[in-house]
């Protein structure tokens, strides 16, 4: 999609991330049954909350 926006252009642009998600399971097993029944949203929500955002550390929040 290209929306123009006075003389720059909006773009879309795909990206591909690589995730590690750390699942509680007792074996391999349990923890890909757990992710099968994960929606890709709260798939993408446990990521988030498993971020580490150093940089955010020092900032205050308003």
């Amino acid at each position: 999609m290209t929306i123009k926006n006075n003389m720059e252009e909006v773009r879309d642009i795909d990206v591909t991330l690589d995730v590690v998600l750390t699942v509680i399971a007792k074996t391999n097993a349990e923890a890909y049954e757990k992710l099968d029944d994960m929606s890709v949203l709260s798939m993408l929500k446990l990521a988030v909350e498993q971020c580490e955002f150093m940089h955010l550390q020092n900032e205050t929040k308003h």
